[in-house]
């Protein structure tokens, strides 16, 4: 594939066109394994958190060449770096030199929203259930709690033992139009981040509701 074909895609990804939209996160949500745990890889890429942000990449190789295509579909920005030598990882680390001029650096801390802990502590507590209040969530929400996700909530949640509290990690902060919270669980035998992005305002609808190692 050529640098203009790559980035043909990461523009559909970013904009989730040429394919449905849930084609795009079938194949970026990463495969869950039997103890709750995943390795970030879905379908063909990886969708793994870097810092604060979500990135989508993956890496290709070959004699006499490396390369590396990451998309940070929030921020809508691509980096693809194609190298004619096959050693020492250098894809990498121009990917990592690029993103550090490139992605966004300016972050609103104080929007006038709230943490919401006790609301993300229900949400929490019915999901982990296998409840689910479809009137708490968007459309795109709703849609990826169906059936099957709501019972690997359960069911991988269900051993952690209780959940002992609830903590906010930094401020809420706007992010494509909607509110980024991040959490941290804090059950009896492990502890686990929560990351979400909600309609502005105290009784803002979820539109993510994500749990990470």
């Amino acid at each position: 594939m050529t640098a203009a074909e790559l980035a043909k895609w990461d523009i559909a990804r970013m904009n989730r066109t040429l394919l449905p939209r849930e084609d795009w996160e079938e194949m970026e949500r990463p495969v869950q394994l039997a103890d709750g745990t995943h390795t970030s890889y879905g379908l063909g890429v990886s969708r793994t958190l870097v810092g604060d942000r979500w990135v989508v990449d993956h890496g290709g190789e070959s004699v006499g060449f490396l390369s590396q295509n990451s998309v940070w579909v929030d921020d809508k920005i691509a980096i693809v770096v194609l190298t004619n030598g096959d050693f020492a990882g250098v894809q990498d680390e121009l990917t990592e030199r690029i993103a550090e001029i490139v992605l966004p650096k300016a972050v609103q801390t104080n929007i006038g929203e709230v943490s919401r802990l006790d609301d993300v502590r229900t949400t929490l507590v019915k999901i982990s259930g296998g409840k689910f209040d479809p009137a708490l969530f968007t459309d795109n929400g709703r849609y990826y709690f169906n059936a099957q996700t709501l019972d690997d909530y359960r069911s991988s949640l269900r051993g952690l033992g209780p959940l002992k509290s609830v903590t906010a990690t930094r401020p809420p902060r706007l992010r494509g139009g909607f509110v980024n919270r991040v959490f941290r669980l804090h059950y009896a035998k492990k502890a686990l981040t929560l990351i979400t992005y909600a309609e502005p305002g105290t009784k803002g609808r979820w539109e993510q509701f994500m749990i990470t190692p």
